[in-house]
């Protein structure tokens, strides 16, 4: 029997391209900019076919506000519908993303290096891309 792994990802440099066309902290605030981003097509595929080999994919990110977390939860429905909604972490201001999991052991994909660190801290694999929209590599 294979063993079925989770996998965190984050959404902002990895799933969806956040950063390419980010000039006004106002975008990370507003609705419109977050649900319209573009996707990291190679991220998106890969975590569809992690759902499709068995594998358990979450959604681990964090929102400015209300609006953009909406923004990302409409993003999602569109790029990673296969994600059901209990498996989507979006948590509002500033989190310790660790802190938040959903099980007992994980493996976060993120392109924020503090984000791996203290999710390593808690006893849980980590990869970092070193580069917005860096291909995972498993």
């Amino acid at each position: 029997m294979k063993k079925t792994t989770n996998y965190y990802f984050d959404m902002d440099g990895v799933l969806a391209d956040f950063h390419s066309n980010y000039k006004y902290r106002a975008q990370a605030l507003s609705y419109d900019y977050i649900a319209n981003l573009p996707a990291f097509m190679e991220n998106v595929n890969l975590a569809k076919a992690l759902i499709a080999n068995g594998n358990k994919v979450y959604i681990s990110s964090l929102a400015a506000n209300e609006e953009a977390k909406q923004g990302k939860l409409d993003w999602l429905k569109r790029y990673l519908p296969e994600i059901p909604a209990y498996r989507i972490i979006i948590m509002v201001g500033h989190a310790n993303k660790a802190e938040h999991m959903k099980t007992k052991q994980g493996t976060l994909i993120d392109d924020k290096e503090s984000n791996c660190r203290q999710w390593r801290k808690a006893g849980h694999e980590a990869i970092w891309l070193e580069s917005k929209g860096q291909a995972v590599t498993l």
